[in-house]
């Protein structure tokens, strides 16, 4: 797929915005605060009904605004052509594809798929176990159709179970679905991420990483003990918290490297080239289950923290893929100059064509 045409209205610092991005690479360029992160915002805000910047979307909506809207023109693989409108104010978030209500984000988001590869994407990944989990999730997501549903009747399952363990009420009734989705959840997980290491060889070899990254799952409950079982046995200590404590919600992606460093023991520049690797092992996976679809991708602020070499490499690359791609920095470098197929500048919220 390919986005011809963008309008954006009150969105962060974007006032007003008619934005028609070429296909191939698109560079976004200008000062810090300036926008460039919000464009892509906005993006992906039409395609998915959410930013990737923050949960709450009301975050998004410009000060001083009562809503947001964006409009969103694609050109699609087959040919077709869609029309995605995303609106938001105080009576909530509204979809409409070609005219149609969209009763279902996640739909949505599936048929437009965008890989956002950004710097506090970076930061999360190293800190936060809920970001490495939802990153593997997205991965999940996109290649098994059904692991959607799988993943919502374990959440709606658990919401039950731990209302009835805060309340003091019998746990019993939601243990066998709990177990059933839970289970079916981690199988999803293991079978993608066996899939994946392959991926991550050839990324490493393609860009010139160095460092032999190894990725594993961590269920998120005891080893060797039954999903069923282990929440049996772990009852009692969950009715004082007042919550599940263990189970797939809670399960972790580990990274680490052959020596045995793992992120924490890394310095930035290293997480986030473990990051991009992971990443881009993902786009591989993605377009090799589903030769259908020509996804997105974002790199957000991608010069920082690379040297020269790995990033002419992952440039490099990015050519190599029939995708459409969007890059911001605060400057035109040399190399992202020589790989862009159009240049924009960005500033108060205002973006202009350049001559590359």
């Amino acid at each position: 797929m390919r986005l011809t045409r963008l309008i954006v209205r009150d969105v962060r610092s974007v006032e007003a915005v008619d934005w028609r991005p070429v296909a191939g690479v698109n560079v976004l360029v200008g000062p810090n605060g300036g926008g460039k992160t919000s464009m892509l915002e906005a993006i992906h805000l039409a395609v998915a009904g959410r930013s990737f910047r923050t949960r709450d979307t009301a975050q998004v909506i410009r000060r001083g605004a009562s809503g947001l809207r964006v409009g969103a023109w694609f050109e699609l693989d087959d040919g077709r052509r869609a029309h995605i409108r995303m609106e938001r104010d105080a009576a909530g978030t509204r979809l409409r594809r070609d005219g149609e209500v969209v009763r279902s984000a996640s739909q949505l988001a599936r048929a437009f798929p965008v890989l956002v590869l950004s710097q506090d994407g970076v930061r999360r990944f190293r800190t936060e176990r809920a970001e490495r989990r939802g990153v593997m999730d997205w991965g999940v997501f996109h290649v098994k159709p059904e692991f959607h549903a799988v993943w919502s009747r374990y959440h709606a399952a658990l919401a039950q179970r731990n209302a009835a363990l805060r309340r003091g009420q019998p746990v019993e009734p939601w243990l066998g679905p709990l177990a059933e989705a839970g289970g079916a959840m981690s199988a999803y997980r293991e079978g993608y991420l066996s899939r994946l290491q392959e991926h991550v060889t050839a990324v490493e070899s393609e860009f010139g990483f160095s460092g032999a990254l190894k990725i594993e799952l961590q269920r998120g409950w005891r080893e060797g003990v039954e999903l069923d079982a282990y929440w049996r046995q772990s009852e009692s200590r969950d009715r004082r918290l007042g919550y599940t404590g263990g189970g797939p919600h809670r399960a972790n992606l580990s990274l680490g490297y052959g020596n045995g460093i793992g992120l924490e023991q890394c310095s930035s520049g290293q997480v986030k080239i473990a990051y991009l690797t992971f990443r881009l092992a993902q786009l591989r996976e993605l377009l090799a289950a589903r030769p259908d679809v020509e996804p997105m991708v974002f790199f957000d602020d991608l010069t920082a923290e690379l040297d020269g070499d790995h990033l002419a490499g992952i440039l490099g690359g990015l050519v190599r893929q029939p995708l459409q791609r969007f890059v911001t920095s605060p400057v035109l470098t040399a190399d992202l100059n020589e790989h862009a197929d159009a240049v924009f500048h960005v500033k108060h919220g205002a973006i202009t064509t350049a001559t590359n």
